[in-house]
């Protein structure tokens, strides 16, 4: 209950701090709080789609990676510039849909005034107040890094909305381990804070792709060039191919030297059948020409005879070179050969009719039919027509078939080597298309793990403003002020080494305090001053009261460490007020009554050894001796031991010393058995108060504050009959 009852009174004591000081800062804070901005705050949430998305090759997710994308994502967000293009849009967007006296929802039109203001009349001219695009690129151009430019200094100056400091204020977190990014923005003006909070998340998008998507681009770009380089190469290797084979005449290289070597060995077995038809037919014209001697010579030269046998040769080869140059099945369907074909057959059969024509000669030399012979003959000179004309022809094939070998056999060397460029172009190309694939690949697969970034709650142009938190500025204001106040005084109270009430008083000096006197400093009270005065002064005399003896004066010493604390002010009320009651009271003083500096004071036993009463006094009931000052003066401790009650009277408003303990410290010793106590002069009204109650003048609020101090939560003041 101490602790309570020293709160209270502590409260109380500094009362009048507590209600004007609370007032003045609170009154300051009310008076400038109502110039406050009003602030609007957006809010918006992008989806980031990072832990929750899957991967094309089934990978696990990296949380360590999903951590880093989105710490990249606030860091993008937050870069310088990225807010130094929302700036600039931002300003267009200003300058292009501002109005000079309406709101709108771009900008209030008192910060349009205010913008105007500032903008010198180069940067007016790039305003298009019908395209905002347009607007921006002019800002752009115009923009240079000079602390002379204007757009330039808008953003790098604390200018409200548009510069890096105000835009720093947007806050972009984490919804805790969630896929989405909070956007949140306060500022004075509705409109812009919207807009700027808008403009954000497009730059943040735009950049995000940009950066996460610029390397995997590069490199299928650089695949998308070499394929297209590498199907060109090996275009240009298949044409060559093409165009070489075109020139050469080669179809099939393998398949046509294949064939070309079966015709070889075919013409070759022809050509040696033919020879040997060829030598037969030869071996027997000349055999039968021998024996038919010279009417076979009539015979051969038979002009039809000889132009048949021509007709016979010429149709012969011309046969053969088609049988030769064309296949069995167009053989069956070529007209031309068929008619070679039948035109041979009359040939033949016209020799024959020249032969049935010769019927002259009957036998030959040696008797032998001719007619038999002549059949013969002729046979055999068809015969040799016939195996002549095919000679010649096969001959002649033979001939082309060795000019298409030395054709052929370099071609083979060409072709190889034209098909293995092919080979390695085409392996090239493959290679590169693989590349390709993998980096598309590649990017589906960031697509997949980090998504786009998807707009889930739009930023909403505000409709109220926040309050301005002007209600919570001035409550802080009251409740610091008082926790300040209270604080302040408690550390005083704590370290603060002044007398000043009887608690503090007690701690430092060791010494009780009987009482406490207000002096003469209180000037609100200076009215009832001298009431006040001689109530304080019967409190004390009350409490001595117990030390007056029956038939001897009562010896009460006045001690004081410093001159000048009140001895001889409190002793004048002392005697008033026992004077009011009867009491005789003799007042010692040094100085008058005695010397300090003499023998006889310093070394007195008992208060007769430096005065005496003179004959004509009356013995008092009372003897107040005022000694002088202890740090002035030694004081006999004997004479103090005789005592029957010492006061030290103390300053209230003094600053009690280490050294005044040390004075003090062979006093308290010595006075040991007597009644030593401490008065307290030129105190506080209300540590007065504490000792003898309520003072005039006696106030209803000042009673009722006063019991509260004290505790008197139920007390009544009525009268008991």
């Amino acid at each position: 209950m101490d602790i309570i009852l020293f709160i209270s009174q502590f409260l109380y004591r500094i009362r009048y701090w507590l209600l004007w000081g609370t007032l003045f800062v609170t009154g300051l804070v009310i008076y400038f709080t109502q110039f406050l901005p009003y602030s609007y705050t957006v809010e918006s949430s992008l989806y980031a789609g990072i832990t929750n998305s899957t991967s094309i090759d089934g990978a696990a997710i990296n949380y360590s990676a999903v951590n880093s994308t989105f710490d990249n994502l606030i860091n993008i967000a937050k870069a310088r510039g990225t807010l130094q293009k929302v700036s600039l849009r931002l300003l267009a967007n200003s300058y292009t849909y501002g109005e000079e006296w309406k709101d709108n929802q771009y900008i209030q039109a008192k910060h349009y005034r205010q913008l105007l203001q500032m903008t010198p009349k180069e940067v007016l001219s790039l305003i298009d107040r019908k395209d905002a695009e347009k607007t921006l690129a002019n800002l752009t151009a115009y923009r240079k890094e000079s602390s002379s430019n204007f757009v330039y200094a808008m953003f790098n100056r604390p200018v409200a909305f548009y510069s890096a400091m105000a835009l720093d204020e947007i806050s972009i977190k984490r919804a805790g381990n969630s896929d989405i990014l909070d956007i949140v923005y306060t500022s004075a003006d509705p409109g812009i804070t919207q807009k700027t909070v808008s403009i954000l998340i497009d730059e943040l998008i735009k950049a995000y792709e940009i950066l996460r998507f610029k390397s995997t681009n590069d490199v299928i770009a650089y695949f998308e060039r070499q394929v297209r380089l590498t199907k060109e190469a090996l275009s240009k290797e298949e044409d060559d191919l093409m165009n070489y084979n075109v020139s050469e005449r080669v179809i099939n290289y393998p398949e046509e030297t294949k064939a070309l070597a079966g015709t070889r060995y075919e013409v070759e077995d022809r050509l040696e059948e033919a020879e040997r038809i060829y030598e037969g037919a030869v071996a027997l014209r000349d055999m039968l020409e021998g024996k038919m001697d010279i009417r076979a010579q009539i015979i051969r030269n038979n002009t039809n005879l000889l132009n048949e046998l021509d007709k016979v040769s010429t149709l012969n080869q011309s046969i053969m070179e088609r049988e030769i140059y064309t296949t069995d099945k167009n053989q069956l369907t070529d007209q031309k050969l068929q008619k070679e074909r039948e035109a041979l057959k009359k040939a033949e059969n016209q020799i024959s009719h020249i032969s049935d024509n010769l019927n002259e000669f009957s036998f030959s030399k040696e008797g032998v039919g001719i007619q038999s012979m002549v059949e013969e003959w002729l046979i055999a000179c068809i015969n040799e027509a016939k195996a002549k004309a095919e000679l010649q022809v096969l001959k002649k094939r033979q001939d082309n078939i060795f000019e298409q070998y030395v054709h052929m056999s370099p071609i083979g060397t060409q072709v190889n080597r034209k098909q293995r460029a092919i080979s390695i172009a085409e392996d090239n190309y493959r290679t590169q298309l693989k590349g390709l694939a993998d980096a598309n690949l590649r990017l589906k697969n960031i697509e997949m793990s980090t998504s786009n970034l998807q707009m889930v709650a739009p930023p909403d142009f505000p409709l109220t403003d926040n309050g301005r938190k002007r209600i919570l500025y001035i409550l802080i204001a009251f409740i610091g002020s008082i926790i300040f106040i209270t604080t302040y005084f408690l550390l005083i109270e704590i370290l603060d080494r002044t007398l000043r009430d009887p608690l503090r008083s007690k701690r430092l000096s060791g010494l009780p305090v009987i009482a406490a006197f207000n002096g003469v400093n209180n000037l609100k009270y200076r009215g009832f001053l001298k009431a006040c005065n001689r109530i304080a002064a019967a409190y004390c005399c009350r409490k001595l009261d117990k030390y007056m003896k029956p038939g001897q004066p009562a010896v009460i010493s006045l001690l004081s460490i410093n001159p000048g604390e009140g001895k001889s002010f409190l002793a004048k009320y002392f005697i008033e007020h026992w004077k009011s009651e009867g009491v005789r009271v003799r007042l010692v003083q040094h100085g008058i009554d005695f010397e300090s500096d003499s023998k006889n004071y310093v070394q007195a036993e008992q208060i007769s050894d430096f005065w005496k009463l003179n004959e004509a006094e009356q013995i008092p009931d009372i003897i107040l001796v005022e000694y002088p000052a202890i740090q002035e003066s030694s004081v006999p401790l004997s004479v103090l031991q005789k005592s029957d009650a010492v006061l030290l009277i103390a300053n209230a408003r003094r600053l009690w010393r280490n050294s005044d303990n040390t004075t003090l410290y062979p006093i308290k010793e010595c006075l040991e058995n007597v009644p030593f106590s401490l008065y307290l002069n030129n105190a506080d009204r209300d540590v007065v108060e504490s000792f003898t109650g309520e003072l005039p003048p006696k106030m209803p609020i000042h009673s009722f504050f006063s019991r509260l101090a004290q505790l008197g939560l139920t007390s009544q003041k009525a009268a008991v009959k």
